[in-house]
């Protein structure tokens, strides 16, 4: 056989090995690929091989592949791509630029390798190098609206609010029923205190999260609730659920009965509010005239925290079940580390071995965080106390003189219950946590805020703690 014709059948290869990929059917294109290779190298084969490992989430041996069509073909910008991607996927941030940079070096016309780029150095909190690279994109790409919604994301990160709200306007003028523009755009209202228009754009969640039943009776949107039943639908985060909980006390005054969805931890605590008619798991729907998504209340009521007398607690326990303290101590509860299925985990969690010269022997310091073993336990700490349920949780903080956390589900049943409370926040949190509020939270009024003044850096956040903890005493 030739060399020309050769090369023709190793053509066909590849296109048969192209189509599989694009079909899914990825046992096939690896096969063809390496019945390829078996007759000799070919940057392509490595490529689709390369891809493929990125599905399978086998990045090492997709890095591997990549560099083994980079030694062979160092022109073409589309491996440098993928190696980038790859090294994307495990989280190496630091060589993903390296490889993107190699692409843009060879093309820097290609609108979505600037993306990429941009989007490695957000990872980084390189903000200046991916407002850049994003800029680059829709230079390139003028109704491109993921760099849109980054910049966004990334001048929210810069507390740069009014730029982050034109980048997601720019988002919505492009893609009107974008809805994870909207949602953005209203949490960043939310954090700047423009509740008005931060529950209208909040309720494109519901685009996102889809709540669908045929069992589901009218939406409720302000209709007169005397002698109906309205049924609350959970949303999945008891975060959530505990903070808007407070806006059904405001609609018992209309003589209406309210059911509640929730978690099966949350219904002993739900049940045992008095001014709720019933609590129910998220797959019940029992008769009700209307229905409401627990966090759309804020919306239908036109819910301004600054305009409204907020009762505390506005949750309560038995009070058979609040014992005596049983030390002369000031008894602390602390949650270091946030739900590690958030996205802002890593941002918002603390770690445990920046408390060590924080506490003294007047603090007897009780471990609520539930990532915590025995074995794990922080030597500042008496004790790890455990819960199967937020009954049982709201006892514990019943029983303590102080709770320090960050942001997390511990710090909404403190608030609720009016527990002194510390929070710990980073630079820039969490839509709740109203930027207005240095100190203070809007929300809650037993809470001291400590907030991050630099990305990443918990050092004054710690120090502030200290100062504040260090004439603590009990009583």
């Amino acid at each position: 056989m030739c060399i020309r014709d050769r090369d023709n059948q190793v053509q066909q290869e590849i296109n048969k090995a192209i189509n599989f990929l694009g079909q899914n059917k990825f046992l096939e294109a690896e096969n063809t690929c390496l019945k390829i290779i078996d007759t000799g190298d070919n940057a392509d084969a490595y490529h689709i091989l390369s891809s493929i490992k990125i599905y399978q989430q086998e990045f090492e041996d997709s890095i591997k592949y990549v560099k083994k069509s980079i030694a062979i073909n160092d022109g073409n910008p589309g491996y440098h791509v993928t190696l980038g991607c790859a090294y994307s996927a495990k989280e190496d941030y630091e060589s993903s630029i390296i490889a993107f940079k190699s692409a843009i070096k060879i093309n820097n016309k290609i609108a979505q390798v600037h993306f990429y780029l941009g989007e490695s150095y957000r990872k980084l909190k390189k903000y200046n190098d991916a407002i850049s690279s994003f800029y680059n994109t829709t230079e390139l790409s003028p109704d491109h609206v993921g760099a849109y919604l980054l910049l966004g994301v990334v001048y929210q990160e810069k507390k740069q609010f009014d730029l982050s709200i034109k980048a997601f306007q720019k988002c919505i003028e492009i893609m009107p029923d974008y809805a994870e523009a909207h949602l953005n755009l209203g949490l960043c209202y939310l954090l700047i205190g423009d509740y008005e228009n931060g529950w209208r754009e909040y309720e494109w969640r519901r685009k996102i999260i889809k709540e669908s039943s045929d069992k589901l009776s009218r939406e409720w949107s302000g209709q007169n609730l005397e002698n109906k039943t309205l049924l609350v639908l959970d949303e999945g985060a008891d975060g959530n659920l505990i903070h808007f909980i407070r806006l059904i006390r405001e609609l018992k005054k209309e003589s209406c009965k309210v059911a509640v969805q929730c978690s099966e931890e949350a219904i002993p605590l739900i049940k045992n509010q008095k001014w709720i008619d019933k609590a129910i798991t998220a797959d019940d729907f029992p008769e009700h005239d209307f229905y409401i998504p627990i966090g759309s209340l804020m919306n239908v009521l036109k819910y301004n925290p600054n305009h409204h007398d907020q009762i505390f607690p506005y949750i309560e326990v038995d009070a058979d079940k609040i014992s005596k303290k049983d030390t002369d101590q000031v008894n602390i509860g602390l949650v270091f580390e946030t739900d590690r299925n958030s996205n802002a985990h890593d941002d918002e969690s603390i770690d445990p071995g920046l408390f060590e010269n924080i506490f003294n022997q007047e603090h007897n310091v009780i471990c609520l965080d539930k990532y915590v073993t025995n074995e794990t336990l922080p030597n500042y700490c008496s004790k790890h106390i455990t819960y199967s349920n937020l009954q049982d949780l709201s006892i514990v903080i019943s029983n303590l003189d102080l709770i320090i956390t960050v942001d997390h589900l511990v710090a909404h049943l403190a608030g609720a219950l009016n527990i002194d409370t510390i929070l710990m926040l980073p630079c820039v949190p969490n839509w709740r946590w109203d930027m207005n509020f240095r100190d203070t939270s809007i929300w809650y009024k037993s809470f001291k805020v400590i907030r991050q003044q630099t990305p990443g850096d918990w050092t004054l956040v710690m120090s502030k703690l200290s100062d504040h903890l260090s004439g603590l005493k009990n009583g």
